[in-house]
Order: structure tokens, then sequence, then C-alpha cells
């Protein structure tokens, strides 16, 4: 795995990225990862990708893993913010590219845990033509009053395959988030079982998975091995 720096063309953001190649010479497909400190610290993914690898159970492409800045810009720019979806669209797969040429234009994988997993399913549906394949981990679609889950009617159904999940023990509602004092009025619970009942009445193609346990890193990581796998098939 290696370090790189990726900035955007606009020039308002600069990113660290770790960069886990797959030893294919020439592939089609890749995955991003958001809130890339919390996959490789927090979930050991690095290690998951590499054994579905070797096991045959994904195909062997490309993972970028995307860092954070700070709490700060996390709670700013993972809650369906339009300028970070576009670097993620546009410059990291641009980046990507360079790298890997045979990459095609659009059908890769995106993937974000909480406020990550958010971010992720905006960015999937605002750019269908570029990512296909999203990975939302607990969701936090409680944000801005369930917004995202309100605009669904407003965005045309795409191809697009989801795995959501939740724990059932993530019912805490009316509750701030620091550093910045987002409220969360609704249970990460709640918020996902209806944010999953609207993506799928939209004709997307849906796995929800309603996991034992609370917001945390084991349980993403418990589900990682079958998540991807299914994306991928």
């Amino acid at each position: 795995m290696t370090e790189h720096l990726i900035h955007c063309a606009a020039g308002n953001f600069s990113r660290k990225a770790w960069l886990l190649g797959s030893g294919e010479e020439q592939p089609e497909k890749m995955a991003v990862f958001l809130d890339g400190e919390f996959y490789l610290d927090g979930m050991g993914a690095a290690a998951v990708v590499e054994r579905l690898w070797d096991e045959g159970a994904i195909p062997s492409l490309p993972v970028l893993f995307l860092s954070q800045l700070d709490l700060p810009t996390r709670h700013r720019e993972l809650t369906c913010d339009i300028a970070f979806a576009d670097f993620v669209t546009s410059d990291v797969v641009a980046w990507m590219r360079q790298r890997y040429p045979s990459l095609a234009a659009g059908d890769h994988l995106l993937a974000g845990p909480s406020l990550g997993g958010l971010q992720a399913t905006f960015t999937v549906l605002r750019h269908p033509g570029v990512y296909t394949r999203c990975l939302s981990h607990s969701g936090s679609y409680w944000w801005n009053g369930e917004w995202l889950t309100h605009c669904l009617e407003e965005i045309p159904a795409s191809p697009s395959r989801f795995w959501l999940s939740v724990g059932d023990r993530e019912t805490v509602s009316g509750i701030t988030h620091a550093p910045t004092g987002m409220r969360q009025e609704v249970a990460q619970r709640d918020a996902c079982e209806r944010f999953n009942t609207a993506l799928s009445h939209r004709g997307h193609e849906v796995h929800f998975n309603l996991f034992a346990g609370a917001h945390d890193f084991r349980c993403w990581a418990a589900e990682l091995p079958a998540a991807l796998a299914w994306l991928l098939k």
C-alpha cells in the first residue's frame, strides 16, 4: 500500500490517500473508501480486501482509501456536499485513471461509514455514470431532517446497487455531535430503515442488513466481506 496526495483541479481540496494495488495489470473497476482512516485503522480493511482477493471472492481491483482532514471538516464535507461529491467523481477518478488507464469511466464502488455512508450514497445518486455500487455502513440519513430521503423522488432511478446497514441497537436520538454541534433528532436505525424503504421503492437494487450491534467499527468490519462480495459480483 502506498501513500499519496490528491489535489482538486479547482484548488479547494487536497487529500491524503492510501492506494492498495491489486497487482491486476488492466483493471476495469476500482473501489474508493471515504473515511479512509476508519477503514484502515478501525476495521483492518486492507487485510480483509487482500484476503478476499486471494479467495477469489471479489475481483482484483485497485482500492483507494481517502483521508479525512479533521472532525469539523468531516461534518461539512460528508453531509451531502456537492463540491466534495464532484471532487470524488472527477479529480479522484482522473487521478486513478492516470495510474490505471484501463479503468472504465464508470461502474465503480464507493463506500463509507456513518456520515461517510451518507456522503457515499449522495455521491452515487448524484453521479450514477461514475459510481454504481454503494456500501453504506450505518449511514447518517437522519441528517438535516432526513433530507436525502425526502429528495429521492426528485432523483431519477438508476441501475445502481446499494448495501445499506444499521445496528439494531442504534436507537439513540436527540443528541448533539461534537465538535460542530450537529444535531441528531432521529435514531440511526429509524432513519436507515426509512431510507431503505424509499430507495427500494424508487427501483434501486438494495440489500438491507440489520445487524446485531451498535454504531461500531467491529460490526462494520464483520459485514465488510459479505458486502463487498455482493456489490462486486
